[in-house]
């Protein structure tokens, strides 16, 4: 019969240490594969997160309203849209109608030149006109006294860059007293640019600025031949 051999001191010593130190070895062994996994895969995310920053793109949206305010369907405004003429006379609409009115609401006439300055080409002769005009005829100053309605009666594309615009302006008192209404005819030269700012795109979700503009009354013949002129420029 066969009789085991009996390990030696040494062997039981090692067997003994390799049994004691192994099971540390082998969790730091895990730790440091978890250890590099982790960082690896936060390392990914990071340059995802970057990559998709740099595409990130604003895609403004054309909000229309029908004759009661209300809002009708939502649409991307493309970049290819600011062509259509009606979209762009709309545009000059809203600009001319900014600078040109008064209303009693200071809070709505602040409104209405922040928005006319945001439509405006910078450093151009529509922003030297339009600071020229403002500091002329304060449109905060006359709110204190009159109010100036802006009727448009048409604007009309003269070229791929201008439009003429044809209105009556008529001024009021604060008690809705008409003090008097005249004619005006201008000629709005634009251009476009693409929309890349959150905040642009909420007032010009176009992005059609006016580059110059040129404006006056227009004077006409009463039956008796006189002319008749008068009002602000």
């Amino acid at each position: 019969m066969a009789t085991a051999t009996k390990p030696s001191p040494y062997m039981a010593a090692c067997k003994a240490t390799d049994e004691r130190y192994g099971d540390f070895i082998t969790r730091a062994e895990n730790w440091r594969r978890a250890f590099f996994v982790s960082a690896f895969t936060t390392l990914a995310l990071v340059v995802g997160i970057i990559a998709l920053d740099f595409r990130s793109q604003t895609v403004p949206y054309v909000v229309a309203l029908d004759s009661i305010g209300r809002a009708i369907p939502v649409i991307p405004a493309q970049q290819v849209a600011v062509k259509d003429v009606r979209l762009q006379a709309a545009a000059v609409y809203r600009w001319l109608s900014d600078v040109r009115s008064v209303v009693t609401d200071p809070v709505a006439q602040r409104k209405m030149v922040d928005e006319a300055y945001a439509m405006t080409a910078t450093n151009s002769a529509a922003s030297n006109l339009l600071t020229e005009w403002f500091q002329s005829n304060s449109p905060f100053d006359r709110l204190t006294k009159e109010t100036a309605d802006v009727s448009i009666e048409s604007v009309v594309e003269q070229s791929p860059k201008s439009y003429e615009v044809v209105w009556t302006e008529t001024t009021r008192d604060l008690t809705g007293q008409p003090l008097g209404s005249h004619h005006y005819r201008a000629i709005v030269g634009i251009t476009t640019e693409p929309v890349k700012d959150a905040r642009e795109a909420l007032v010009n979700p176009l992005g059609l600025f006016v580059v110059n503009v040129s404006w006056g009354e227009i004077v006409t013949t009463d039956v008796k031949g006189a002319l008749t002129n008068g009002g602000q420029k």
